[in-house]
C-alpha cells in the first residue's frame, strides 16, 4: 500500500491535463446521446460506439478497421473525458482505446456529484475493452457510474495490446497498462465529519490526480459482474502503480459480482474508505497484496480466492486503519471511522516466496490500528512447501497497538472457523505473544481463560496446522483450489468437515467457466501447484 495522500480542503488542485479543476459546472449532461450500433458487422455498417458532446450535434464515432473498434484521444482520454452517456456495444473483436478512458468529470472542491447522476458507461457482455499504451487506465469519476454486466459465459474483459492484439502476454505479465479505478462519495476516514458535512472531502487518487470521498457510504458507482482484469499495474503518474482495481469510497449500493483480477504489478483490489460489498472474487498473480484495504473501509467480503505467483506475492490480505504516512504525521492508527473489513469464506493459497517484488509471500498483515472480522477462511503454505521446497512465512500476522488491543478485546476483531495450515502460523509485534503474556495460539484457538486469564471465546472452531507440508495434511483437494471434504491434520486426524470453508468447493465450483487461469483450458499455462 502507498502512501495515502492528505486531503485538501477548501483549495482547488491541479487537475486532469486540460480539463479539470476548482471551478467544474455541476451540471453535466447525462443525456444518453449515444447510438445503438449493436447491428452486425456486415454491409459496411460501422458497429463502434458513439456519441455526441454535450450542448453539441457532433457525433464522436469509433472506427472500425473490419474487425476491432478503434478510440482515439479525438474520442475519450485522459485531456478529453467522457461528459455523456456512452454505450459500448457487443462486437466479435475487440475495442481498442488509444488514451486513458476517462468518465465524468473530476471535481477537487465545493459539492461532488451525487452517485449515479453524472456520465454512465454502459458495457455490453462478451466486450474486451483494450488499452493500447502502458500509460493508459479506466477511471469512473464520483458520480459516474461503469455498468458492465457480463455473463459466465460471456465476461467483459479489461486487458493489454499485448495481450489481446499481439497475443504475446504470458501469466505474471505485468505493467502492460493502469487498471481501474473507480471514485466513490463514501466516508473516508482521510476526512473528517467536518470536511464531510461542509463538502470539503476531496482526498486525492493515486494515479493522475482526481478526488474522491464524501459522506454517502450507500451510494452506487455502479455495476461490476463477470468482469476480468489482466496485467495491469503501470506507473501511469511518477511513484504511482496503479491496482488491478482500486475502490475509491466506493458505496454499498454498487454491484460487485464474479471478478477478478489476473496478473497485476502492485495490489489486485484495493479499497480506500467507503462500504462497497463483494462477492465470488478471484485475484491471480497479484505482485504486491491481493486485497488491500485502508482508511475506514467497512464493508463485506464473501468467497475470495487467491492464489501467489509461484516465485512471487506479498500478503493475501494486508489491512491498515490508517497509513504509515499519516501516522508519522501524528495521526492515531485508532482514528475514526475504523477500517474493518468483514471477509468470508477465504482460500489464501501462498507461495512461501522470498524478497519477491514487493516482499514476502504469506496470509494475512493485520496493522496500522486495523480490524477484521474473518471467517470460514483457509491459509495454506502446503503448495509452497511442496512445489518450492520453502516453508511458510507468517500466515496471520498482528501489528501495532491499536491492531493488537482490539484483537484481544474481540469486539470487531475475531476469526472463527478458520484453517491456518502454515509452518510460522502466527505473529504478534514480531513476537508470538500478546502484552499480556498470552501466546497468539491460545488466542486463535479462543482460550477462555487464557494464561492471563483473558476470556478469547469470541474466537471459536479455528484450527492450526503446523505441518503444512505433512503428507497426512487434508486442506485442499490435491493440486487443486477446492477445500478438502474433511480437514485433517498432521496426525492425519480429521478436524471438521470442508464444507462451508473456504472459497471453493469442487462441488460448487463459481469460477467456471468464466475465470481465467484456473483450468487448462482457458489459461496461458496451468496453475503452478497443479498436477
Amino acid at each position: 500500500m502507498k502512501m495515502t495522500r492528505l486531503v485538501l480542503v477548501g483549495m482547488a488542485m491541479a487537475g486532469l491535463a486540460a480539463c479539470e479543476g476548482g471551478g467544474v459546472n455541476l451540471n453535466v449532461s447525462t443525456i444518453d446521446n449515444s447510438v445503438n450500433n449493436s447491428t452486425n458487422n456486415s454491409g459496411g455498417t460501422n458497429p463502434c460506439a458513439s456519441y455526441s458532446p454535450p450542448n453539441s450535434t457532433e457525433v464522436r464515432r469509433g472506427t472500425f478497421d473490419g474487425t476491432n473498434c478503434v478510440y482515439d484521444p479525438t474520442f475519450v482520454g485522459s485531456a478529453n473525458p467522457l461528459l455523456v452517456d456512452l454505450n459500448i456495444p457487443f462486437i466479435s473483436g475487440k475495442h481498442i482505446f488509444q488514451d486513458s478512458l476517462f468518465v465524468g468529470q473530476n471535481v477537487s472542491s465545493g459539492a461532488a456529484p451525487a452517485g449515479g447522476t453524472g456520465p454512465k458507461l454502459t458495457i455490453a457482455a462478451g466486450n474486451t475493452l483494450v488499452f493500447q499504451d502502458a500509460f493508459d487506465y479506466l477511471l469512473i469519476n464520483r458520480g459516474s457510474q461503469i455498468i458492465a454486466n457480463g455473463s459466465p459465459t460471456s465476461p467483459i474483459t479489461f486487458t493489454s495490446f499485448t495481450d489481446a492484439i499481439n497475443g504475446s502476454a504470458v501469466a505474471n505479465d505485468v505493467q502492460q497498462w493502469g487498471g481501474i479505478v473507480i471514485n466513490g462519495n463514501g466516508i473516508t476516514n482521510n476526512c473528517t465529519d467536518t470536511e464531510r458535512a461542509n463538502n470539503q472531502c476531496h482526498v486525492v487518487t493515486e494515479g493522475q490526480p482526481s478526488n474522491y470521498g464524501g459522506n454517502d457510504n450507500a451510494e452506487s458507482s455502479g455495476t461490476l459482474r463477470y468482469v476480468i482484469v489482466k496485467h495491469t499495474g503501470f506507473e501511469v503518474a511518477p511513484g504511482d502503480e496503479l491496482n488491478g482495481i482500486t475502490f475509491n469510497a466506493v458505496g454499498s449500493g454498487t454491484t460487485v459480482e464474479n471478478i477478478e483480477v489476473y496478473s497485476t504489478y502492485d495490489d489486485g483490489l484495493e479499497f480506500f474508505g467507503g462500504a462497497v460489498n463483494l462477492s465470488n472474487v478471484v485475484v491471480l498473480y497479484a505482485r504486491d497484496d491481493s486485497l488491500d484495504f485502508s482508511d475506514g473501509y467497512v464493508g463485506t467480503i464473501e468467497n475470495a480466492l487467491v492464489i501467489h505467483w509461484k516465485t512471487d506475492g506479498n500478503g493475501c490480505i494486508e489491512l491498515d486503519n490508517v497509513g504509515s504516512g499519516r501516522t508519522a504525521t501524528g495521526v492515531p492508527d485508532t482514528f475514526p471511522p475504523l477500517t474493518i473489513p468483514t471477509i468470508r469464506n477465504l482460500t489464501c493459497i501462498t507461495s512461501n516466496w522470498d524478497g519477491g517484488t514487493h516482499g514476502d509471500s504469506e496470509g494475512a498483515n493485520i496493522r496500522q490500528g486495523g480490524h477484521i472480522v474473518l471467517e470460514n477462511s483457509i491459509f495454506y503454505a502446503g503448495y509452497g512447501n511442496a512445489v518450492n521446497g520453502k516453508t511458510s512465512n507468517e500466515c496471520f500476522d498482528m501489528a501495532g497497538t491499536g491492531t493488537v488491543d482490539a484483537a484481544v478485546a474481540g469486539a470487531d476483531f475475531r476469526v472463527t472457523d478458520t484453517v491456518n495450515a502454515c509452518e510460522e502460523l502466527l505473529k504478534v509485534n514480531s513476537g508470538t505473544t500478546f502484552p499480556n503474556g498470552d501466546t497468539a495460539a491460545s488466542w486463535w484457538l479462543g482460550a477462555n481463560p487464557s494464561a492471563s486469564g483473558a476470556n478469547y471465546s469470541f474466537n471459536a472452531g479455528n484450527f492450526a496446522i503446523a505441518d503444512s507440508g505433512n503428507a497426512n495434511v487434508r486442506v485442499l483437494d490435491p493440486g487443486t483450489y477446492f477445500t478438502a471434504s474433511n480437514i485433517v491434520d498432521a496426525a492425519g486426524v480429521t478436524q471438521r468437515t470442508g464444507a462451508g470453508l473456504g472459497a471453493v468447493q469442487a462441488t460448487d465450483d463459481w469460477t467456471t467457466p468464466w475465470a481465467f487461469g484456473l483450468r487448462p483450458s482457458n489459461a496461458d499455462e496451468k496453475l503452478w501447484f497443479a498436477p
